[in-house]
């Protein structure tokens, strides 16, 4: 399914434009009961069988990152928007003094992080009801000056529930810098408007086998 043909024009910045959190809701597409719930339900089941079938990973990994250096297992991030969601991961960073974590990436969190175990325990997050296993990327920020464009995006995302996997990931577009968090934001667009169960199969299947998952 390709990306939206359609380039939407450039706005102008709405200055001084604050993202009211009361934009948030619960609700999120499909509008239709039927398919929120054949959603949801999937999301149960694929975080329950994942965290089975995952546990021994899960258990390596933890015991991993206590022998490499000092610090919890897992770092929650905050992430305004969804009901304050707690995103759970493991944590792959050195833990100063003063700090819960740094920019200092450990040698066991490198390799979590090639390997993408370091996301696996956001299946926690699934079962909550916070997360979906696909969905628009996890996005703490929230500018205050922004394009209206960007503020009808931003509605967009936050009636949707983020996923460990999404459109914009399996098109390797993950990362953070300006340039990627731009295009990623038209894939999330894209499946937002186009959503559809057969859709999430399809990201699902390219994030197990397509190389183009995670590699930008």
């Amino acid at each position: 399914m390709p990306l939206a043909s359609r380039t939407p024009k450039a706005p102008g910045p709405v200055c001084g434009k604050a993202i009211d959190p009361a934009i948030v809701t619960n609700d999120w597409a499909p509008e239709f009961q039927f398919s929120r719930a054949a959603k949801r339900a999937f999301d149960i089941v694929a975080a329950t069988v994942g965290l089975i079938l995952f546990s021994p990973i899960l258990l390596v990994a933890s015991i991993a990152i206590k022998i490499d250096s000092r610090g919890p297992v897992f770092r929650r991030r905050m992430l305004p928007g969804y009901n304050n969601i707690k995103l759970l991961k493991f944590r792959t960073t050195v833990v100063s003094l003063t700090e819960m974590s740094t920019s200092i990436v450990t040698p066991v969190g490198g390799v979590l992080r090639r390997t993408g175990i370091d996301g696996l325990p956001q299946l926690i997050n699934v079962l909550r009801g916070e997360m979906s296993i696909v969905g628009p990327a996890p996005n703490a920020a929230a500018p205050n000056i922004i394009s209206s464009e960007q503020i009808l995006l931003i509605q967009q995302r936050r009636r949707v529930k983020p996923g460990i996997t999404g459109w914009a990931q399996v098109n390797g577009y993950w990362e953070e810098s300006d340039k990627v968090i731009r295009r990623r934001d038209e894939f999330d667009r894209y499946y937002i408007e186009n959503w559809s169960f057969l859709f999430d199969i399809k990201v699902i299947l390219m994030s197990l086998f397509s190389k183009n998952a995670y590699s930008n």
